[in-house]
């Protein structure tokens, strides 16, 4: 069977074009630093990055979450430490006003050191953050108000005992506030029972109130341990979802990325291939002309 130059020419020129082809997609990969620079490079490594991707925004958003709510349960804990340091120094107050060498006039001055702590236990019943009355229950509005400002006998609590919950995981959720009522309401009255036995100087409503406030410490402290076990709960989200993002970013740069040393080896073979491919297709055309002269 005859070979027609014509049919050489073109099987030629369709090995150069190939060998070019096969240049031009190294030199991009290396360029590029991608083995995926379109979906048709590979579809199937495609979508598995586009899954992973979704995935990782999710973990990204959760880690966001995470750490917004490790704010928020901070600025409570702030508040239950403060809380505590004016209940221990209540109680110790009622210790020191329960001596039999104290006066109706002493008592009247520990009784002014009281009422500054219920303006200060107020403050922090109303503590906000980001515009949000972190003891006001889910909708974050006025936790409380006293009676009378100048000389309270009674807190109104006027949030509400709702949960304000962040997703952290697949369909876990953490609470990151505490409710203000069953948490301010027996301080405020133990105070407030402290304040006036002061004034009256009756030891007996000092020694009932005493025992209130002892009490509440201890409700006090049951709240701090609980925010701080939601904290605990966070970090070990935090690790776990850090953990997660690492894992998937690694698969992403396995699907899209390219071994440079590998690819640089790659590209100067194909460029040997090319460069021999013209160099071959430019001797068998010459030979051929050639033939045709003759």
């Amino acid at each position: 069977m005859r070979i027609s130059a014509r049919s050489t020419t073109d099987r030629l020129l369709a090995h150069i074009q190939e060998a070019t082809t096969r240049l031009n997609e190294t030199q991009e990969r290396v360029a590029s630093g991608r083995r995926i620079n379109r979906p048709s490079d590979d579809p199937f490594a495609t979508a598995r990055a586009m899954a992973a991707r979704s995935t990782l925004d999710l973990v990204t958003q959760r880690t966001r979450t995470v750490d917004l709510a490790r704010t928020e349960l901070g600025v409570v804990e702030s508040a239950l430490t403060a809380l505590g340091s004016v209940m221990t120094r209540a109680q110790e107050l009622s210790v020191q006003a329960d001596s039999s060498g104290l006066d109706s006039g002493a008592r009247q001055q520990i009784a002014t050191e009281v009422s500054e702590m219920l303006n200060e236990v107020l403050s922090i019943a109303t503590t906000s953050h980001a515009g949000r009355q972190v003891f006001g229950g889910h909708q974050g509005g006025p936790a409380f108000a006293p009676d009378v400002p100048a000389n309270p006998t009674a807190f109104t609590y006027q949030g509400d005992t709702g949960q304000v919950l962040r997703e952290i995981g697949e369909g876990e959720r953490i609470a990151v506030n505490i409710p203000g009522e069953p948490l301010f309401d027996g301080i405020f009255a133990s105070l407030i029972a402290f304040r006036d036995g002061l004034l009256a100087n009756d030891r007996t409503a000092m020694n009932a109130a005493s025992s209130q406030i002892g009490a509440e410490i201890d409700t006090v402290l049951t709240a701090r341990g609980e925010v701080g076990a939601r904290v605990r709960r966070l970090d070990m989200a935090w690790v776990r979802l850090e953990e997660e993002e690492v894992a998937l970013k690694t698969a992403i740069s396995g699907l899209e990325e390219v071994d440079i040393t590998a690819e640089v080896v790659e590209l100067q073979m194909r460029d040997t291939a090319f460069q021999a491919a013209l160099a071959a297709t430019g001797r068998s055309l010459g030979v051929s002309l050639l033939d045709f002269l003759r």
